[in-house]
């Protein structure tokens, strides 16, 4: 095992035989001071995966551990025991060979690096689910663990405490070291923290690789909708001189630059935030005119959807700036985009041609 993992698993198998799902990864890591997030739709077996990974079903044994540290999982509805909120921290250290004044230190250390440590006296069972949910971490973390598993951590968090949760748990990994797997169906969550990830489908791992590699070059049309690519566009490939295009009728195409072969049907995967609303600022390579059909504004960013070759595609706009205070419904709006940010994958059946979903 290298040095950098701090847990690895091998020829992984679950078997559920009143449901008939099967749950097999051949080879997974999780990196020392790195986050692995964990996504796929419902009954992709993400749940059980973690629950492997802490040896607690019947085929953990096919799960290998190095001697860096303890394996401890955080679940999706985090528990309290019974009295203070700095017993229930150090309730997890109890038969652990350490002094009075260590476990004193790494209690403080641990109330303090999830900011509850004015709430040390308060009763446990009175906390609310986000003082409760930094509770469970700071139980988790006061075991110095070597790998952490957590499942949806941000579950039934508001806007506010999920992002103020998500700094606070991504200091304590950089300061650490431990290694993280999470489960969550957040995706934008996820790739605020997230260093590599992994994607199940139907239980079984169909991509796992650096954040940025998944969601840049997914390996099919399935995974490129879980991590974001919606803009799914049916076409052939074609090559004009030194330029690579992806052909989807006689008046529509789009640059890339997959080498793939001419007359190959593709899916032209491009995400929302890589498909430009052309103001003449020269941000890719033009693709023509499409309509509006929505506009949804959060206050943060504005999404923007538009039919374009008879394909529903989208955009994201940063709210209060530039188009994004007059674009309406029914506006005629030119697209581009860049040549370097339009992936292409084999195209076949079973994926549906419009995108946006």
């Amino acid at each position: 095992m290298s040095a950098d993992v701090a847990l690895s698993c091998r020829d992984l198998r679950v078997v559920r035989p009143t449901s008939g799902f099967t749950l097999a990864v051949e080879t997974l890591d999780l990196h020392r001071g790195e986050v692995l997030a964990i996504l796929g739709p419902n009954g992709a077996g993400k749940s059980t995966l973690l629950r492997s990974l802490a040896g607690l079903e019947e085929d953990a044994d096919a799960v290998t551990r190095s001697g860096a540290g303890a394996v401890t999982m955080v679940f999706q509805r985090p528990a309290a025991f019974s009295g203070s909120v700095s017993h229930n921290v150090r309730a997890a250290l109890l038969g652990r060979e350490l002094s009075r004044p260590e476990v004193d230190a790494r209690v403080r250390e641990s109330l303090e690096r999830f900011e509850i440590a004015a709430l040390a006296d308060r009763n446990a069972a009175a906390l609310s689910g986000g003082e409760l949910r930094r509770l469970a971490l700071a139980r988790a973390f006061v075991l110095r663990p070597g790998a952490l598993l957590l499942d949806e951590p941000f579950d039934d968090l508001d806007a506010a405490g999920q992002a103020s949760l998500s700094l606070d748990l991504r200091r304590a990994i950089e300061e650490t070291g431990v290694a993280v797997a999470m489960v969550t169906h957040d995706l934008r969550r996820a790739l605020l923290l997230a260093d590599r990830v992994a994607v199940l489908l139907e239980g079984r791992l169909v991509q796992a690789d650096r954040r940025d590699t998944v969601l840049d070059h997914p390996v099919s049309p399935e995974v490129a909708r879980i991590v974001g690519m919606s803009n799914l566009i049916p076409g052939r490939m074609a090559r004009e001189g030194a330029s690579r295009w992806i052909r989807v009728d006689d008046a529509h195409r789009v640059p890339t630059d997959v080498e793939t072969p001419d007359g190959a049907e593709v899916w032209a995967g491009i995400r929302p935030e890589d498909l430009k609303l052309d103001v003449g600022r020269g941000e890719g390579e033009p693709i023509g005119k499409g309509r509006v059909r929505s506009v949804v504004n959060d206050g943060v960013a504005v999404t923007v959807a538009v039919e374009w070759a008879g394909i529903e595609m989208r955009t994201v706009l940063l709210a209060g700036r530039g188009l994004a205070r007059s674009i309406s419904a029914g506006d005629l709006v030119s697209l581009s985009v860049r040549h370097d940010r339009v992936h292409a994958m084999p195209r076949g059946d079973g994926v549906r041609q419009a995108s946006g979903a």
